[in-house]
C-alpha cells in the first residue's frame, strides 16, 4: 500500500512540474529580465484562460477543404492588471478540422473549425485549443417520403450545406502557460 501511495505522490509531483518546463527558455529569460526592470513587468497568462474569437470569413461545407487555413480575430482586448496582453483585432490562426459534404438521402453537410494560436502584444506565441462544429439542415424525412412517392428517385434529395457566417464568435482556451512582458 505504501508503494502505491509513493508512486501516486511521485506522479503528482512530476505532473505539477511539467507546466513550468513547458515554456521556452527565451521567454523565461525575458521574464527574469523584466522582473528586475523598472520599466517592464512580466504578466502570466495561465493555461485554460478563456478567450473569445470571431471568424473573419463565411465558411460553407460545399466550398472548404480539410486542413484549409481560416482567419479569426479577437473581437475585444484581453487584459490583466490593467495591461492589454492581447489586443483587439489580433489575428488568430486556425484551420478546418473536418468537412462532410451534403449527400443523397437528405444527409446534411458539416464543418468543424479549430484554432491553433495567437500572438500577444510582445510577440509571444500563445497556443490555443478550441473547436466549433456546424451542421446543415437534415432532409432525411423529405428524401424518404419522396423516395416512396417516386419509387426511389426522390431518395437522391440532398441535405443542406453547413454555413458558418463571418462574425460568428465562440470561446477557446489557452493551451499553455505563457509569460508576457509589458510596460509598467
Amino acid at each position: 500500500m505504501k508503494y502505491y501511495l509513493r508512486s501516486i505522490v511521485l506522479l503528482a509531483a512530476t505532473l505539477a512540474a511539467v507546466p513550468l518546463s513547458a515554456q521556452n527558455p527565451q521567454s523565461g529569460e525575458r521574464a527574469r529580465a523584466a522582473a528586475n526592470s523598472s520599466t517592464q513587468m512580466p504578466v502570466i497568462i495561465p493555461a485554460g484562460t478563456p478567450l473569445t474569437v470571431s471568424i473573419d470569413e463565411d465558411l460553407s461545407s460545399a466550398s472548404v477543404t480539410q486542413g484549409q487555413q481560416v482567419a479569426f480575430h479577437l473581437p475585444a482586448d484581453y487584459s490583466e492588471f490593467g495591461h492589454v496582453l492581447i489586443a483587439s483585432g489580433t489575428p488568430v490562426r486556425g484551420t478546418v478540422a473536418h468537412v462532410a459534404r451534403r449527400s443523397a438521402g437528405g444527409n446534411p453537410g458539416a464543418v468543424t473549425v479549430s484554432v491553433t494560436s495567437v500572438r500577444a502584444v510582445d510577440g509571444t506565441r500563445i497556443p490555443l485549443r478550441g473547436t466549433t462544429k456546424v451542421s446543415g439542415k437534415n432532409r432525411q424525412g423529405q428524401a424518404a417520403a419522396l423516395g416512396v412517392l417516386t419509387f426511389g428517385i426522390g431518395a437522391t434529395k440532398k441535405g443542406l450545406s453547413a454555413v458558418i457566417p463571418a462574425g460568428t464568435q465562440f470561446s477557446v482556451f489557452t493551451d499553455a502557460k505563457r509569460t508576457i512582458v509589458v510596460a509598467r
